[in-house]
């Protein structure tokens, strides 16, 4: 009897959040005969409508309490309760596994803030510490898997000049395409040959300090971007209260509240309209190990606009404009450029679309990953 054990005693958010769904939709890919999760109380819903007789389900409700605990379960008390339990191969998807085991294992490397200096920067003494913690527990883990998978080869190659990682276990998996994104923006771009483009400038992200969207919030003002009634769409949910509120503050001492809307945290059904709609899409954050919000956008025939740094270029390829993150000129020329020419910002739609269809759906990489595990 095969047994797979997937450590699930984190909380996965974006991409990552859409893998673990799509593991557990499609246990099928996986031929193993039992699938054990470890899971804390938080990802319990994930199996609400699950109805595989593979799935068994192992709580582990104290692991999320703190780094501290969490390090203790990964490192010690799961070691020994994949010998209990006779597992054959551990997939961890967290980003960290237990560094001895006697397992096989499979380790999915889904960030890359812990490995950026200037990231580090912004967060207080105690969270600098567990982030130093985790990148190095994130390292030596990594040393002793036997498949580590990431999702750029940004990543991978900086695992591999910085920190000595094998070349030959490591994997690239770009994160996948959501085809609830890309279908329909397929039918929509044949359906509707006229622009419907409403008049917003969209950008979307959890709002930590590290996103950096006080430089478009500057380059939006300075340009009086507003006297045209263009306005500022900012979708995501409030993940630190007191950036979103240096965010508001700024925006009420330039005086354009009207024009700079806080959306908070968005459906997907709304979320594919803003995309569809949006004059052009602003990415501003300089740190991302993969960013699945540019395939969303370009899925959905968004004119881009990003930073050229970390895994930017290598996601969008030629279907966006670069600025770089501490460059208010930079983001302000790349702004006025779509602005100014509608047949530029109509060729980045369409190469948008194209790059979109470059990416795996979710469903794709979940059977890339099943073909990795079959290999040990």
């Amino acid at each position: 009897m095969r047994k797979l054990a997937i450590d699930l005693t984190y909380r996965p958010t974006g991409g990552a959040l859409a893998q673990i769904k799509e593991i557990i939709r499609n246990l099928d890919y996986y031929d193993f005969d039992e699938v054990v999760f470890y899971l804390t109380n938080d990802n319990r819903h994930f199996f609400d409508n699950a109805d595989n007789n593979k799935i068994s389900l192992c709580f582990v409700p104290f692991s999320n309490k703190s780094i501290v605990i969490r390090t203790i379960w990964a490192q010690i008390i799961l070691p020994f309760s994949l010998v209990f339990n006779k597992i054959d191969i551990l997939f961890c998807p967290g980003n960290i596994s237990p560094i001895f085991n006697s397992k096989k294992k499979v380790q999915w490397i889904g960030t890359v803030g812990p490995f950026e200096r200037s990231f580090i920067s912004f967060f207080s003494w105690k969270q600098k510490i567990i982030l130093f913690a985790t990148r190095y527990l994130m390292i030596f883990s990594s040393y002793t898997s036997d498949i580590v998978i990431f999702e750029s080869n940004y990543t991978r190659d900086l695992f591999i000049r910085k920190y000595r990682q094998s070349r030959e276990k490591s994997v690239v998996i770009y994160i996948g395409n959501d085809e609830f994104f890309h279908q329909v923006s397929h039918l929509h771009s044949k359906n509707n040959n006229q622009d419907s483009g409403k008049e917003f400038i969209l950008t979307t992200s959890h709002l930590y300090p590290y996103k950096n969207i006080e430089l478009l919030l500057d380059s939006y003002y300075h340009n009086k971007l507003y006297q045209d009634e263009l306005y500022l769409y900012i979708a995501g949910s409030i993940s630190d209260l007191s950036y979103y509120n240096q965010l508001k503050s700024k925006i009420e001492r330039y005086g354009i509240s009207k024009f700079c809307i806080f959306l908070g945290r968005v459906e997907k059904d709304e979320l594919r309209e803003l995309y569809s709609e949006c004059k052009m899409f602003v990415f501003t954050s300089p740190f991302e190990n993969f960013a699945y919000t540019l395939v969303e956008a370009m899925s959905c025939s968004a004119p881009i606009i990003a930073t050229n740094t970390t895994a930017m270029p290598e996601t969008c390829g030629d279907a966006a404009l670069y600025f770089s993150p501490n460059s208010e000129q930079g983001l302000s020329k790349c702004i006025l450029a779509y602005l100014k020419d509608e047949d530029l910002r109509k060729q980045h739609k369409e190469k948008s679309l194209l790059v979109s269809d470059t990416y795996d759906t979710y469903s794709e990489v979940n059977r890339k990953t099943a073909e990795l595990l079959e290999r040990l």
